[in-house]
């Protein structure tokens, strides 16, 4: 028979002492914990919480401290496709000893947000990667890094965040909006027909592919921005004049591509995503090389190239696991034996780097 498994290795960047926590909703595959909201109680700054993936979603949770959560995955290459999905994250921090700060979130399919608790101070140092979520919503917050998610609704910044790194995410008809601080990076993304920015002050934008159809604009009510090396497949950038440049509405700039095809090495339309398409550049792409730092323009280039979890084309390239290694399967070749005889197992894994 073939049981699927969501085990996970230690790795040397835990640190010391930290706890390590199990949890599953799955009354067949038992962990220390059934779900999520225990976990998060019991345990202390610093713990890791390892949640399996299985047929059910977990409970809402709210970090209260720095934890580090890793999920599954949310589109997992597995014998079952079992996910770790939830429907919302919260952080909180409050004046006394509560504070989500430091947290650590990947592996998850989010529904909804992953947010700030109601009542919450702003949280700092946050990494949110390898997730499929639906929104992130922050207020007062700073110092959070948001790389290799694929988001469909948006990022908010809610005017007062700063120093946030919004880099090589896949955004499905999501925007980047409300933020107006000089400290605000939004580079090697992908926006696929959308009005990608909105309500924008101050950000750095570099390194973007949008590929909004004809008839939508890439940004709205964005100013004092700074636009480098972006493309647009679409001539239509904004309803400012002119309505062809990146730079109307007092933005500055250069090296901006308007009105081209990016040729990535397959994507049969521009208008929608789907996992089964190839989104690097191909070598003769007006992307290649073309970037400010000399990689290529897009998800692909930058500081986190986004991760395959799969063959190009097999539905899970742009579903990258978690960082560490993950036993996929265990087949066991002779389930009934004698006394003294031994068990045969097959085991198959992956270090997803």
């Amino acid at each position: 028979m073939k049981t699927p498994i969501f085990t996970f290795l230690l790795f040397a960047s835990v640190v010391a002492h930290a706890t390590i926590r199990t949890v599953s909703n799955d009354i067949n595959k038992p962990a220390q914990y059934p779900d999520i909201p225990p976990a998060v109680a019991a345990a202390s700054a610093g713990d890791t919480i390892y949640v399996n993936g299985t047929q059910y979603t977990y409970s809402d949770i709210t970090i209260n401290k720095r934890l580090v959560l890793i999920g599954a995955g949310y589109n997992v290459p597995n014998q079952f496709n079992l996910i770790s999905a939830i429907n919302n994250i919260y952080f909180f921090k409050d004046a006394g000893i509560n504070d989500g700060s430091g947290s650590v979130v990947t592996g998850f399919k989010v529904g909804g947000s992953i947010s700030m608790g109601s009542g919450s101070l702003g949280i700092s140092n946050i990494k949110i990667f390898r997730n499929q979520i639906t929104y992130i919503t922050m207020s007062g917050c700073t110092n959070w890094t948001i790389y290799n998610n694929i988001l469909s609704s948006y990022v908010n910044g809610q005017n007062s965040s700063s120093n946030i790194l919004i880099q090589n995410n896949i955004f499905i008809a999501g925007v980047v909006s409300n933020f107006n601080q000089p400290s605000i990076i939004i580079d090697h993304n992908l926006f696929i027909n959308t009005t990608g920015l909105q309500s924008l002050q101050f950000s750095i934008i570099t390194n973007n592919i949008f590929t909004s159809s004809s008839s939508t604009t890439v940004w709205y009510n964005v100013t004092q921005c700074t636009f480098n090396n972006n493309m647009s497949v679409s001539s239509t950038i904004s309803t400012y004049t002119p309505t062809n440049s990146f730079l109307a509405n007092n933005n500055t700039g250069g090296s901006n591509q308007v009105g081209v095809n990016p040729a990535f090495v397959n994507d049969a339309d521009f208008n929608n995503y789907n996992n089964t398409f190839n989104y690097r550049l191909t070598s003769g792409s007006p992307g290649h090389n073309a970037a400010t730092d000399g990689s290529d323009i897009g998800i692909y280039g930058g500081s986190y190239p986004f991760p395959s979890g799969g063959a190009p084309g097999s539905g899970y390239d742009t579903s990258p696991l978690p960082p560490i290694p993950q036993v996929n399967s265990v087949n066991i070749q002779n389930a009934s034996v004698l006394p003294g005889q031994q068990l045969q197992v097959n085991v198959t894994a992956t270090v997803n780097n």
